[in-house]
This record gives C-alpha cells, structure tokens and sequence, in this order.
C-alpha cells in the first residue's frame, strides 16, 4: 500500500502537473445518533504468530466509497482522556484507477468529544480532475500506474489526486499528493476550499511532498518537493514555515536545495535537528518511449539496479555541502522518525524493503492491480530497521529491530525529530511473508522487543496507526492512544475505529465505534488534539458547504472556487445573511487568506 507521484514531463524529464480543485459533488446525508457496542479482538502473543487472512478482502478494500456522510455515533468505552479529531487520507474513488495510487483522494474525520460521542463525516476531494471527471462521467486523465494514454491523448498529464496524506498545522488542514500543491480543507465539513501556493511558495510546476516533518522543538514545518530528471539529474528542494504556516524566509523560501545524480523516487523524509534526511535507491527510469506513446503506464517504467547500493543525504539545515552515505542496497517508501544521538550520529529508523515493487512489472495495466497482484509473492517483504550514520566518517551501522512484515510506521508527534524508544505501526497476519495488514505493533526500537495485536478474523483487515497523545500528556513515547480504521468483512465491508493503549498494544483496542458505511482502504493521517466541533456545528457547517456548492455552479460551472465570487460572504456570513458567531467555525479563517 504504497505512493508514487513524480510524472514525466518528456522521454527524459519528469516534472510534475498541478491542477485546481473545485467544490462540486454529492450532497452529505446526515443521520441520527445511535449506540454502537462491540466485543474486543483477541490478542497475538508473539511475533512469530501465523494468521490467516483473506484475499478476496483485502480485493474489497479498493472499491469506491458509495457516497459522503455525515452522522453521529455513540460508543461505549471511549475514553474521556481522548479529545480531538481524527483525521486520515486515501484513494476512494475508483471508478477510472486499476492501482490505488491513481484513486481520488477521500477525507475521513471523527471527531471525539471525551463523552462517549463520535462525530463521522467523509467527503472527496474536490480537485480539478475530480471534478472535470464526475461532469463528464467519463475517465478524462492517465494514471500514474495504470490507464495509460498516449501523450496526444493527454497521457502526460496526470492528475493531482491529492490521495497521499492529511496534516495541520497553522490551524490550516491539507490534503498532500507528493506530484503536485496541496489542496486547502475545511476542517469541520471537510469542503476544498482550493489548490494552494502556500502564499506564493510554490509554482504551479512546483511539487510539495506527502511526506513533512514537524521540528517540535523550533516549532517548524518541514517539507520538501522534488523533479527527476534523467538527464539533468533530480533537485529536491526543502522547505521551512514557522507555527503560523509562513516560510522562514520570505525572499527565499527554499532554505536548501540538491540536485541527485540520475533518476531519484523520493517519497519520504526524515529530519534532526541539524540535517534534512533523504534516501537515494538505485532506480532508473526506462521506457519512455512506452510512456509516450501510452503503451504503459510511468510506474511500469521504473527499473531497480540491485547491484548498487542505496545513498543516505544527510542536507545541512543551517546550509552548506550535502553529505551522502553509501549503504546496503534496498528502497524504502516511509521513515519513522529520526533524532541525533550524544555522540552526533545520525539515528534513522526506517521501513526497510530489498527492493522496489508496487504491483506486477508485467500486469495488465487495463487489470486492476488488486485483481493482478499475488500479495504474498510479489509484494517485497519489508521490516524495521534502524541505520545509524556518522556525518563526520561517513560511516554506518544498521540492525533488524522488528522482523515482521510492517509499513506505516508512526512515533508520538511530540517525539518528531527527538530522540524516541517507541514505534507503532501496521503489521501483516502471516509471519515471515508479506501479508495484508491484520494488526498492529508496538515496537522497542531501543531494546528490539515489541507486542502485537491482530484482528481476529481473517476478513478484518487495518490500516495506519495514528498516535492521538491523551489529554493531559506528559509527552513521553506512550502516553496516548492509536487510532485505525478496521474494514470488517464480518459486517459486510463497513468500517469500524479501533482505539487502542500505545503502552498496551497487546491487550487490543479498548474501545471500537462501529460506522454505518463502508471506507476503502486509506493511507495516512493525523490526530489533532482538542479540536471538537459540536454535532451542530458539523450540521451547519454542511449546510453551508452544500449550499455553497450549488451556488458555485450557477456562477460558473468549471471555474468555481472557495476563493471566487460568494465563498466569502457565503461563510463569514450565515444563510440569511447574519454575521456567523465566533465558535461556529466560519472559514476560511482571516489568517489563511495568505495561503
């Protein structure tokens, strides 16, 4: 379950589109409150644990979501320490994708209030090519991985799905797509509210990864964006913005830039406080040709050279020369955090995979993947590892911390380029083979021991643990919970919210919240601690949103957008007109206008 974003410009330069999103699209249906009890899971005591699990479900976690809700539910066991709302990222519209990575991005937020209550609510989306697409009910863009058209058919010009990732910061929501600019949310309806430049950070060429890092300590933000090139080589460009989402640097808002020998895929990166973190596998693009002329699609054209190593950046933050560390060959799509130790060494631990796949290099592309794929033969096995790497001699030390098939891994936020001990993420039902994620683990990354929990049938299958730290936290590694949605084939698909102890995995989750509909399988998302719009505020906020959607469309029907005629007086102003109070969550907020 994995992304990739970069998109060929040319047979050999790769750059990628950007596109504007527009508010069009199914109205929410709200639905009133009921009670939701479940049992909880079983318990996997080890690691070396053998499941079975069912692959005609995992099929099922990639089909459309049927439509956007919006409704409350209470649950038994909520625990009232657990404050905030929960929000998390993925493909969820289908209808055009064969891959997962070339899905509609779709939004999922629960907010939960510490009373037992669950407010639920999902919504796409709306991009450019979402909307373009849904008008002309038909598919109108190639896909990264499948759907490939030739280059005078638009085959070179993809579209922003905006499906990766879901972040906050600066009191501002983002959906990421790592090929292009995020869009702008609404936190409490979930409405676009447009493609953004970051307040003239980025061109429209310009691309800003799924993949930022949070420096806790300075209170930063910290991302990057990238464009391979064969020919010229790949420049990755990072960037720096302050607690209120505005870049260090006005005149230069790229605090550092680097240009990678060849064709790179960088898709993650990990920070300390003194160096931005990327890796370097060996990959090479080929085909272009093949590419151009729409006989297949970009992500078939990637090949992996095991007989050279992988290379380690370490970028100075503060500026200067790159240093880069040659280590074992292998590719990785996610970090779990990274923190520099007493002695200056670099500590990087990391999803570690022996080599590069996202699907069966000699698949039809016209064949969904997820139809095409053997999971537990061609899906590389990867394990968390953790690298430690001296800036002064370039040399490193790296050890197997966790053996078990896992991806998406996530330390506390609060430990975000800090020294840590604990890491969760997803784990697979089978051991020593990759499988679909049935679980999650906690892993010691300092001594090596873990604890895990699966699910107990084999048609339940998870997503990404996100850390919610409890209200009140005193910071540490585990003082919060873990947050997952379930797709549950016992229940016909629905989905349902696990709440879990990070500092008791084991004993699986202390509360679930059972959800009326079902969701596809996501990718990433965050917590965002004590923000809990009321039920009422979520209905109004809806209205509003829906009302400003049919509006948008009689203004104009392709060019529609939060920042044009009406959205302004629309929402800092109530249906009749009246001025919305302070609370009731009018956006876009004064401060954002910059972005």
């Amino acid at each position: 379950h994995y992304y990739l974003g970069m998109l060929v410009g040319s047979a050999l330069v790769l750059a990628a589109l950007a596109a504007a999103g527009r508010p069009t699209g199914p109205a929410s249906r709200l639905h009133r409150a009921r009670m939701s009890v479940r049992a909880q899971a079983t318990v996997a005591p080890a690691e070396d644990v053998d499941s079975p699990w069912d692959a005609q479900t995992w099929r099922e976690t990639y089909r459309t979501a049927p439509s956007e809700e919006s409704y409350t539910v209470q649950a038994e066991g909520l625990p009232e320490d657990l404050v905030g709302t929960f929000y998390r990222n993925g493909p969820g519209n289908f209808d055009y994708a064969k891959h997962p990575f070339d899905g509609d991005g779709m939004i999922v937020a629960v907010t939960l209030d510490g009373s037992g209550t669950a407010h639920f609510r999902n919504r796409f989306v709306r991009t450019k090519g979402y909307v373009l697409e849904q008008r002309a009910g038909k598919e109108l863009y190639s896909g990264s991985f499948s759907s490939p058209k030739p280059i005078w058919a638009g085959g070179l010009e993809p579209k922003n799905t905006a499906n990766t990732n879901v972040v906050w910061w600066g009191g501002r929501l983002l959906a990421l797509w790592e090929g292009g600019r995020p869009h702008l949310l609404d936190e409490v309806s979930l409405a676009t509210s447009r493609e953004t430049n970051l307040g003239g950070v980025l061109k429209a060429s310009d691309a800003f990864s799924a993949h930022p890092r949070m420096d806790v300590e300075r209170k930063r933000f910290v991302n990057f964006g990238y464009k391979p090139n064969p020919l010229t080589g790949t420049s990755v460009s990072f960037y720096e913005f302050n607690d209120d989402f505005r870049p260090l640097n006005v005149e230069r808002p790229v605090t550092q830039q680097i240009t990678m020998p060849g064709f790179a895929f960088v898709h993650d990166m990990a920070l300390t406080r003194n160096f931005y973190i990327v890796t370097q596998p060996p990959l090479q693009f080929e085909g272009a040709m093949d590419a151009l002329l729409g006989s297949k699609p970009l992500g078939s054209c990637f090949s992996f050279d095991d007989s050279k190593p992988s290379c380690v950046w370490l970028v100075p933050r503060a500026g200067g020369k790159p240093i880069v560390i040659e280590v074992d060959t292998h590719f990785s799509f996610h970090y779990a955090n990274a923190f520099e130790n007493d002695q200056g060494k670099v500590v990087l631990d990391v999803i570690r995979a022996p080599e590069f796949a996202v699907g069966s290099q000699d698949a039809d592309a016209s064949v969904p993947v997820w139809e095409s794929t053997d999971y537990e033969k061609e899906v590389p096995m990867s394990t968390y590892w953790r690298y430690t790497l001296d800036p002064r001699t370039g040399t490193h030390e790296k050890r197997e911390v966790f053996s078990r098939y896992c991806d998406f891994p996530v330390v506390n936020p609060a430990r975000s380029a800090q020294q840590h001990r604990y890491a969760y993420c997803a784990t697979g039902a089978r051991a020593g083979v990759p499988s679909a994620f049935r679980g999650v683990a906690r892993v010691d990354a300092e001594e090596g021991e873990h604890e895990i929990w699966l699910a107990p049938e084999a048609n339940q299958l998870v997503g990404e643990p996100v850390y919610a730290p409890r209200a009140g936290s005193d910071g540490s590694d585990d003082d919060g919970y873990l947050l997952t949605f379930m797709h549950d084939g016992s229940r016909d698909g629905k989905a349902t919210l696990l709440v879990l102890r990070a500092d008791a995995v084991a004993q699986g989750p202390v509360a679930q919240v059972e959800l009326d509909n079902y969701l596809p399988n996501g990718l990433h998302g965050t917590f965002v601690p004590g923000l809990t719009p009321t039920e009422e505020e979520i209905v109004q906020a809806t209205k509003l949103m829906n009302l400003y959607a049919r509006k948008s469309q009689e203004w104009n029907t392709v060019d529609g957008s939060f920042t044009g005629l009406g959205f302004k007086q629309l929402f800092q102003k109530g249906v009749t007109g009246g001025e919305v109070p302070a609370g009731n969550y009018p956006w876009p907020h004064a401060p954002r206008d910059a972005l």
